[in-house]
């Protein structure tokens, strides 16, 4: 009795960590969910931000510059001062004319830098905003698939465990339809004990598959000739709730091997007598009901009857 307790203790205990255990699991996904749905939110919005200034700064455009150069008052005869310098010294004029032209060229060069600079690393951000939302919405998205992939298991276990059901996530009908394909490849082979051990593991799994116990009752019957095991499938079948006349055929069948191959007439007589009163109006009933009016008119004894 101690042993038993110490084992019951032993298993609420690994019930316990496991529950922990999937408790920290979920906790996990969602917090990898919402942190990943946060941030890519907010690049998201960083990067609508950043594209509406870039288009901005594209918009707004400077005015062109004119190509004609401003008239020099010194030039022109209408607006000219007397220049106090004699005529033969215009030299210094010009010269100074230069360095002014140059000196205004200077802070717009420095304005056109700047705004390359900082065009460069608006796109460097654009990119690296880019990169991360990529990152984050890949990390939403699997942070969502495996809480999907955790609630179906623990729903699955939920209708086991509870309503005394297993939700299967393959399609039941199509696995048993390819085991008995695969049974039928086996048996076509020649390897009839191994398709009857394929059949027997789909039988395990429905028990009402009355197809699978058909197939074995004729590997038994008609390949194997094992008739006391083919007589007991036959027998199996006869229990499943078939159609009536499927129902009458496996009976004829069955008889004949009692009355022939096991040499039980007796049994085989029972069997023709339940298929008359059951289903008369099958063929197989007909059928029945003609043997057993030859063995009545031939006054048989059923002590000595061989033949059915």
């Amino acid at each position: 009795m101690q042993r038993g307790r110490a084992a019951h203790r032993v298993q609420l205990t690994a019930n316990f960590m496991r529950a922990v255990l999937r408790a920290m699991l979920y906790a996990g996904l969602l917090a990898l969910g919402y942190w990943s749905g946060f941030s890519a939110h907010r690049d998201y919005s960083l990067l609508m931000m950043d594209d509406g200034a870039e288009l901005a700064r594209r918009s707004r455009a400077k005015p062109a510059k004119s190509t004609e150069e401003p008239a020099d008052p010194a030039a022109d005869p209408a607006v000219a001062k007397p220049d106090p310098t004699p005529a033969t010294t215009n030299a210094p004029p010009a010269k100074a004319k230069a360095a002014k032209k140059a000196a205004s060229a200077k802070p717009e060069t420095a304005s056109e830098e700047t705004e390359e600079t900082a065009s460069i690393h608006l796109s460097r951000r654009v990119s690296s905003l880019y990169v991360h939302l990529v990152g984050y919405t890949f990390g939403l998205a699997v942070s969502f698939l495996g809480l999907g992939l955790v609630a179906a298991q623990d729903f699955g276990h939920l209708l086991k465990h509870g309503f005394g059901k297993e939700v299967s996530y393959v399609n039941d009908k199509a696995a048993r339809a390819a085991a008995y394909e695969q049974a039928e490849q086996v048996a076509m082979r020649g390897q009839h004990h191994e398709a009857i051990k394929l059949l027997q593991a789909i039988l395990v799994k429905h028990p009402d598959h009355t197809h699978s116990l058909l197939r074995i009752a004729e590997l038994y019957d008609k390949d194997l000739q094992d008739f006391p095991r083919a007589a007991q499938q036959y027998e199996k079948l006869l229990e499943k709730p078939l159609p009536a006349e499927q129902w009458g055929w496996i009976a004829i069948r069955l008889a004949n091997i009692y009355s022939g191959k096991l040499a039980q007439p007796q049994t085989a007589l029972k069997i023709l007598q339940r298929l008359a009163v059951d289903y008369p109006e099958t063929q197989a009933g007909g059928k029945a009901l003609k043997r057993l009016a030859m063995i009545d008119s031939a006054g048989l004894n059923e002590d000595t009857k061989r033949e059915v």
